[in-house]
């Protein structure tokens, strides 16, 4: 009745969307806790201490603290809440299980604390364990490398609230593979993304939108001055790119944690006075 490349299709089907689902309420209830723990760090506490959040000393004192409760867990819980992502792919190998609770509390922590970093490779490596190790327990013949791409593309689409972040991703890393079509490497993650991403929509619109003044009118001198903001833009970014393996390798010769992430967190406060809000949270 159908075709064998059909069948094929429509046997990932099911756990395509059962992992798409999962994904993205595994991400949603990440959110919503870290959401909770804002509020009581960032609003009850200071209302009960009479403390002004906006001012210099509460962002400085709750940004290091924050570096120091995340260099905690990683220092003392299983797993040491997993690779560092500044090292690895969104898209990498399972971790062993016992480190996704650190991992996840790390995730939550920063969060909520004020770290402006979004929670993508966190959530895809809490993910991609978790469904590795059910999947390979409920269906052992299929292989691990298909249980990775369901995940991620799952947890892809969940945080955009796409699928076409994951069909980009994906339609280049397994373009290569000339012997099965396109179309049949990429329905299972599409499916996956596409039910994380709806699951995602049920419960918040994720938005990249900015805050910027409108743009009324254009002029022809616009095309110059864009152009120089552009090259600016540029410049700086592959400054950054430089700087950072330099400054990596600065903050890891400080080889306790606990220290390293406090100082790291004393940076990011700093920060935050010069730049104000957007560089608090998400932005």
């Amino acid at each position: 009745m159908f075709h064998p490349r059909a069948r094929i299709m429509l046997a990932f089907a099911l756990p395509a969307i059962v992992i798409g689902v999962m994904s993205s309420l595994i991400l949603v209830l990440v959110m919503m806790m870290s959401g909770a723990l804002q509020n009581l760090l960032w609003q009850y506490i200071p209302d009960v201490l009479h403390v002004n959040t906006q001012s210099a000393t509460w962002t400085l004192f709750m940004l290091t603290l924050t570096g120091i409760g995340v260099g905690a867990l990683i220092k003392y819980m299983p797993g040491h809440a997993g690779p560092d992502p500044a090292t690895e792919s969104l898209i990498g190998a399972p971790v062993a299980v016992n480190a996704l609770p650190g991992l996840a509390l790390a995730l939550m922590v920063g969060l909520a604390g004020g770290v402006s970093l979004g929670p993508e490779h966190p959530i895809t490596v809490i993910n991609i364990a978790l469904v590795v190790a059910l999947g390979s327990r409920l269906l052992p013949k299929v292989p691990t490398t298909d249980w990775v791409i369901l995940a991620a593309a799952g947890t892809i689409g969940a945080l955009f609230g796409t699928p076409v972040a994951a069909a980009l991703i994906f339609s280049q890393t397994l373009g290569t593979n000339k012997d099965v079509p396109l179309w049949d490497r990429l329905f299972a993650p599409l499916l996956a993304a596409g039910a994380g991403a709806l699951t995602t929509d049920q419960f918040f619109q994720p938005d990249f939108s900015l805050s910027i003044p409108s743009y009324d009118s254009s002029r022809l001198i616009d095309i110059f001055s864009g152009s120089v903001v552009v090259l600016i833009a540029i410049a700086l970014g592959m400054i950054a790119v430089w700087l950072f393996p330099h400054l990596h390798r600065m903050f890891y010769s400080i080889h306790d944690p606990i220290i390293r992430l406090g100082v790291g967190g004393f940076v990011l406060g700093l920060l935050a006075l010069i730049g104000g809000e957007i560089t608090l949270f998400k932005g």
